[in-house]
């Protein structure tokens, strides 16, 4: 009889190699039913390389990336400030230059969306 551990958990049971196949077909015929249901269709990155592959690992990456990420929204903010704050005054000038800056500000915004997550897109606003 098998001894019952010290701090009162059921001792595990081994795995046979016949539990462990039936647990590899069970999870792959679930994969097979996703996929035929089309549950993987249209993930975020799907058909692009995985980013940042290629590079050495870096113990500190998770903080480039969200520093990285924090400057990009703090600039999709700044610029957010100021289209709120320059296309009224827009309204108020010749057609000519108001066209011009807000070719400008677009430009501006297309560069941040290109840097931004799609819940982050300036164009939201």
């Amino acid at each position: 009889m098998p001894q019952q551990p010290r701090d009162g958990r059921t001792p595990s049971r081994s795995v046979s190699p016949t539990d462990d196949l039936l647990r590899q077909s069970f999870i792959e015929r679930k994969i097979e039913e996703a996929i035929a249901a089309g549950e993987f269709d249209d993930l975020p990155g799907a058909g692009k390389p995985i980013s940042d592959l290629d590079l050495s690992y870096d113990p500190s990456w998770w903080v480039r990336k969200w520093v990285k990420r924090e400057r990009v929204r703090d600039a999709a903010d700044e610029l957010r400030r100021t289209v709120r704050r320059e296309v009224p005054r827009l309204r108020l000038r010749d057609d000519e230059h108001a066209r011009a800056r807000l070719e400008q500000l677009r430009q501006a915004i297309d560069e941040i969306n290109e840097h931004l997550d799609v819940e982050d897109r300036i164009a939201q606003i």
